[in-house]
């Protein structure tokens, strides 16, 4: 061989790398590292939805900076693990017909819950705001209906958005990899550029582009996970500490989702690599309960909360009690019912992540 060949190859290596494809071996078994970054990621959620309407209460200001931080990053952290465990689920297609089996399969999985809930959630809202004063109350049933479907991020049921948006990633890029090869690089490219447009809030485009590199993303981190895992201790703390130092700085600067979303990401991993055997694996067990959990925590959280206002207020000191068994019955309660729904409901069980 020339040393004209040896230089080309060498040259063509790190493209090959970059945009070669998704490779079809899958694990042995479950990587616990990402059910336990899943597993932090849901607990971040739940968090946040403790205090709905958190700016009405006295001595809570340690939540509020608490709640910004966290909103800071938690989704476009979910988002690329989401494009993890897409990566590694995706099977080798080698006709159009497989392909859209795949994305049947799997939108349905998470559309029936989505409209279920959110039928309970706007028939309990239209009922209970002819007794007593309900917030975003819907105004009809047909109109929250349209906005549900199409315009979610207007919806009563704008909470469960992220299981909208993953809908929609499942839905075209199985399509989209037929046509290219399972290429995420490219896709990855083509969320950068898609930043440049103004995109509506129909059919949740605004939030399908800008989370779209994160899904990307988790795919490459999937795709060169044996790299990943071998800079992973000289990542651990440089990636730490500026994540750190981003949440610190955003109590005083208005600092952007992607830039602190994209920093947490290698720094959540890490650690969760990195975690004991036993914490791992109480994350992992709440990663793999997250769909439950996603969809039910607001419920959760609203009957403890309507339950504990009976007794006592929320406001002032009281809130410490509130905040730390409100988190409880976010992520217990859902729990509970998705393993009573497995046992006595499996086909059921699978659209709560519990089959």
């Amino acid at each position: 061989m020339s040393e004209g060949s040896i230089a080309i190859g060498a040259r063509a290596s790190p493209l090959r790398w970059l945009f070669g494809e998704l490779p079809c071996a899958r694990p042995a078994g479950r990587l616990l590292d990402v059910d336990a970054a899943r597993g932090l990621a849901i607990i971040l959620v739940v968090v946040g939805h403790v205090g709905a309407r958190v700016a009405t209460l006295e001595d809570a200001g340690w939540y509020v900076d608490l709640k910004a931080a966290i909103y800071l990053f938690h989704m476009p952290l979910f988002m690329a693990l989401t494009g993890i465990t897409f990566a590694l689920s995706l099977p080798a297609f080698t006709a159009w017909s497989e392909a859209a089996r795949f994305s049947f399969t799997r939108v349905e999985r998470l559309l029936v819950p989505y409209v279920v809930l959110g039928l309970v959630v706007i028939l309990g809202k239209l009922a209970a705001s002819r007794v007593m004063h309900v917030d975003r109350a819907p105004q009809d049933l047909a109109g929250e209906l349209y906005l549900m479907l199409v315009m979610p991020g207007s919806s009563v049921t704008v909470f469960i958005w992220f299981i909208y948006v993953v809908s929609i990633y499942l839905l075209l890029v199985p399509a989209l990899f037929r046509l290219i090869g399972r290429r995420p690089m490219l896709l990855f490219i083509a969320s950068l550029v898609l930043q440049l447009g103004e995109w509506p809030q129909l059919f949740m485009l605004d939030r399908v582009v800008e989370y779209l590199p994160f899904f990307a993303g988790g795919m490459l981190l999937w795709m060169h996970r044996a790299a990943w895992l071998r800079i992973m201790p000289a990542v651990l703390w440089p990636a730490t500490i500026v994540f750190v130092a981003l949440l610190v700085l955003s109590l005083w600067l208005k600092l952007p989702k992607w830039l602190v979303g994209a920093v947490s990401v290698p720094a959540v991993l890490a650690w969760m690599h990195l975690l004991p055997a036993q914490p791992q694996g109480w994350l992992a067990a709440l990663g793999r309960a997250s769909l439950a959990i996603y969809l039910m925590n607001t419920i959760a959280i609203g009957l403890a909360k309507g339950l504990m206002l009976k007794f006592l207020p929320w406001h002032g000191v009281n809130f410490l009690l509130y905040f730390p068994l409100l988190t409880l019955a976010g992520i217990a309660l859902p729990m509970l019912v998705a393993n009573f729904v497995k046992r006595h409901a499996p086909r059921a069980g699978r659209y709560l992540g519990a089959a």
